[in-house]
């Protein structure tokens, strides 16, 4: 029987949505095919609030002696003078991020602003990438969502506001992770060489980007166990390492002088774990390792994305955790940046695997608490200014001594090693002060000799000043002898003393 028009229409109305528009509807695609412009509006939204925030106060704080390496190396007059900076002086620290900034302060000059802006810059395209990421791998609502979780983390607010080589690893990470993605579903020879050179500068800009392109080449292996060749990809990644080999023999180098040349003593000595502690926690890394690599799928989309992020996620840190039980304490936080920073990607998608509605308001109410949080969550000013202005107010030829050596903890502070050579905060001195006072670096790892420089030097100077990475036990031992001199301690923080060193009687 024919029905009327009216009824025809009301029939089509009533009709379920089929899977392909309820998946349209989720990524807020209009039936005509155009892309929703809300979640766009909103993300510029965002990208303007983070500009803001990130160059709130840049030149407000007196850089940290880290900073002022990362000035110090920007300063030199050219590249293979900046190639021996990290060499000699600073190990882990590859040479990518000092020849760009060197070329960006030679525009914008050396200021605390100048060398921090660089930082800023990279930050917010590390925004623009967690939200293409998100677009390529799930859809925009969720990229949306993982763009405000991480905007206004405090973590990504301090990485912005500091002059190092981080938050151009995290964008340089997020950038070939989606190039890599892209290269995989969507071969290219243009896109693949782009991959590669993007892979390759990973290492160059610091070590733990090995550790990534490890994390993706076990990508690449799962696709392979799934009869997914990803032939292109695996081109990039050859290409990556191709063009790592050539530094390859320093960075082996660097590896060996930070596992057993003490310039990781800062994180803690040896922890000496038994054979069977080692035993357990490498099996059980690997285990986990080959469980996310080659076990069995959890989700419905072929493309695995949530595992995909866990591993580039996870394989990182566990190979720290494993390498600090095995030989040496080597993780820190900074180095995991890129994964924390891919981490807003993977809670945003499981979020919305659960309930869009609530990963839209999670996601909100998160970026709205860190806003909250951020004016009472700012580090502590360093002090270098004050200190300048102390000795600048002295005596001329008061000298002022530095302790050389790698900066360590406990007795590892007594092992000789060549690091820093010139007194690790004699940089950041020098960055603000502009007296003739001399500069005397002392063994930080001989106290007696220590001890009998600065007795010698403040005797026929009638004064001098003490910048130690010491504790106040450590630093005991150094001090000059109290019945002769009198020593104030000026300031102290942790792994930062100041000290003021006059005869009695002066």
């Amino acid at each position: 029987m024919d029905l009327p028009a009216s009824a025809r229409e009301g029939m089509k109305i009533a009709r379920p949505k089929s899977a392909i528009s309820r998946a349209v509807a989720d990524k807020g695609i209009p039936m005509d095919g155009r892309a929703s412009r809300r979640p766009l509006e909103i993300f510029a939204a965002i990208l303007v609030a983070g500009g803001f925030i990130y160059s709130y106060h840049l030149g407000t704080d007196a850089l940290g002696a880290s900073e002022a390496y990362s000035a110090w190396a920007a300063s030199k007059p050219g590249i293979s003078a900046i190639v021996r900076t990290p060499v000699l002086h600073d190990p882990g620290k590859q040479v990518f991020y000092y020849v760009v900034l060197h070329y960006y302060t030679r525009i914008f000059g050396l200021s605390e602003i100048s060398l921090r802006s660089m930082s800023v810059i990279f930050s917010l395209t590390t925004l623009v990438l967690v939200f293409a990421l998100g677009c390529e791998m799930f859809d925009d609502n969720t990229a949306l969502a993982a763009a405000a979780i991480w905007a206004f983390n405090p973590l990504a607010v301090v990485f912005a506001q500091t002059a190092r080589m981080y938050p151009m690893l995290i964008s340089i990470a997020l950038a070939h992770l989606l190039l890599l993605l892209r290269v995989r579903s969507r071969p290219g020879i243009a896109s693949g060489i782009g991959c590669g050179i993007l892979g390759a500068a990973l290492p160059y800009t610091h070590m733990a980007g090995l550790l990534i392109l490890g994390a993706e080449g076990a990508i690449l292996l799962r696709d392979l166990a799934h009869g997914r060749r990803d032939t292109m990809a695996w081109m990039a990644l050859i290409l990556a390492i191709a063009l790592f080999v050539p530094y390859l023999p320093i960075a082996l180098q660097q590896s060996q002088d930070l596992i057993y040349g003490h310039s990781l003593d800062y994180l803690g000595p040896p922890l000496n774990y038994s054979l069977a502690i080692k035993l357990v926690v490498g099996l059980t890394a690997a285990g986990a390792a080959l469980w996310l690599v080659f076990g069995r799928s959890l989700e419905r989309n072929g493309e695995e994305p949530i595992r995909l992020l866990v591993v580039w996620i996870v394989l990182p840190p566990l190979a720290f955790i494993v390498g600090s039980v095995m030989l040496h304490p080597m993780f820190n936080l900074r180095y995991l940046s890129p994964g924390i920073a891919a981490s807003s990607l993977l809670i945003a998608g499981l979020l919305g695997a659960a309930s869009i509605k609530w990963r839209n308001l999670l996601a909100a109410g998160f970026a709205l608490l860190c806003l909250i949080v951020l004016p009472f969550d700012r580090p502590k000013p360093q002090p270098w200014r004050d200190l300048v202005e102390q000795v600048a107010a002295g005596d001329k030829s008061a000298p002022v001594f530095f302790e050389s050596g790698y900066v360590s903890n406990g007795n590892t502070a007594e092992v000789p090693n060549g690091g820093f050579p010139f007194g690790y905060y004699s940089v950041p001195f020098d960055y603000y002060f502009r007296g003739d006072n001399p500069r005397i670096a002392i063994p930080g790892f001989d106290s007696a000799a220590a001890r009998m420089t600065i007795e010698e030097r403040v005797s026929s100077a009638g004064g001098g000043w003490l910048v130690s990475w010491k504790d106040g036990d450590a630093v005991k031992s150094e001090l000059p002898d109290p019945k002769r001199f009198s020593v104030a301690e000026k300031y102290r923080s942790e792994h930062l003393a100041f000290y003021r060193i006059t005869p009695i009687g002066k």
